[in-house]
């Protein structure tokens, strides 16, 4: 059970409103104070009852519970439920602070995501919500470790607090799988703004790429790391995520071998895997037979890395390791078993399409 799904049981079980949170050192002393409080007594403050979930360095976040109408009996369940929370709280290991009122946030994300609510604002019920209303870059980090323990939240976090000069915020969503809230900032530097709009995704692509080296050099396994424009994660939250799981799901599909995924990198693919099954299938086949060449390795790899080269046969060569030559020989056997030359434009167009219907239609 998380802090939300404990607040809502709450509410079913009283009838009355409760809500969770954060409390400053002041507010923390004069609620819980130890001199005058006994854990097994609930707190009673205008007409509420608060009980303490978790607390870190004098400062807690707490659940609150309207108490107009209840009998002393309901008071004490409701006081017991919620202690009972805190102490198992405390023995899975939340010693992070935030980390409760990250996982509130993250009960209501997924439950926002799984009804298709992709446009719903934070409600004021949610703790962290004072802190999302200016710009931040959202990042969706998804591990494929069967077999390997996740990541911590305390491990993780402090991996982001190295990384990110400003204030980041890290949501656990799914099984091992993460959302990172770092401040626009992180952008610029303080460099001229309109440099800024002009080097966003450049920039974004090098902020991921050092995010995923400094997490693989702590965390074992294989990760896949997406990052989205910035956003006021107030409103632009729940639309982000699905955008990024989505790239996350797609660059799985049309770019294995990478695990750093750019939404606008995937715009083909996000149409191609739009098409209903049958139709690709379809498609393919009037397309022409490209099996030959698809389903060699060596080949495929040729034509997605000239394709990533802009069809610049030098560079691609280059990035290839291989002579230029060796590179118009293959290029000439594909057009041999094809009849299509990719150094044409219209070939080159219908052959990236043929690559990314046989890479969909292949994985169904």
């Amino acid at each position: 059970m998380d802090s939300e799904t404990l607040r809502h049981s709450l509410e079913q079980l009283t009838g009355k409103r409760t809500g969770i949170k954060q409390l400053g050192r002041q507010h923390t002393s004069a609620l819980f104070g130890l001199a005058t409080q006994q854990e097994d007594q609930p707190v009673i403050h205008e007409g509420r009852m608060w009980v303490s979930i978790y607390e870190n360095d004098g400062r807690a976040t707490a659940i609150w519970m309207e108490l107009d109408g209840l009998t002393p009996m309901e008071i004490r369940l409701a006081h017991y439920a919620a202690r009972n929370f805190a102490v198992a709280l405390k023995a899975t290991g939340f010693k992070e602070e935030g980390e409760v009122e990250a996982r509130q946030l993250s009960a209501w994300l997924n439950t926002q995501l799984e009804q298709e609510k992709n446009d719903a604002e934070i409600p004021e019920e949610i703790t962290l919500k004072g802190r999302l209303f200016g710009e931040m870059i959202p990042f969706l980090l998804v591990s494929e470790n069967v077999h390997q323990p996740q990541m911590t939240y305390r491990t993780l976090m402090k991996l982001l607090r190295n990384y990110f000069e400003n204030d980041v915020l890290l949501i656990p969503l799914q099984e091992k799988e993460w959302l990172i809230l770092a401040r626009k900032e992180l952008l610029t530097g303080g460099d001229d703004k309109d440099d800024e709009e002009e080097n966003a995704d450049e920039l974004l692509s090098q902020t991921s790429m050092g995010l995923h080296e400094l997490i693989a050099s702590e965390w074992v396994g294989v990760f896949h790391l997406s990052v989205a424009q910035a956003i006021v994660p107030v409103k632009g939250l729940t639309g982000s995520v699905a955008l990024l799981r989505e790239t996350i799901m797609l660059g799985r599909i049309f770019q294995v071998g990478d695990y750093i995924h750019l939404p606008w990198e995937l715009h083909m693919e996000r149409l191609v895997n739009s098409i209903p099954d049958q139709k690709r299938r379809l498609l393919l086949g009037q397309i022409g037979d490209y099996t030959a060449v698809l389903s060699d390795k060596e080949m495929l790899l040729t034509l997605e890395t000239f394709f990533e080269m802009d069809c610049n046969v030098s560079e691609t060569a280059k990035k290839l390791y291989i002579h230029r030559n060796t590179l118009l020989y293959r290029l000439d056997k594909i057009k041999q078993e094809t009849g299509a030359d990719v150094r044409s434009f219209g070939d080159a167009a219908i052959v990236k399409l043929a690559m990314l219907l046989y890479k969909v239609t292949k994985r169904k």
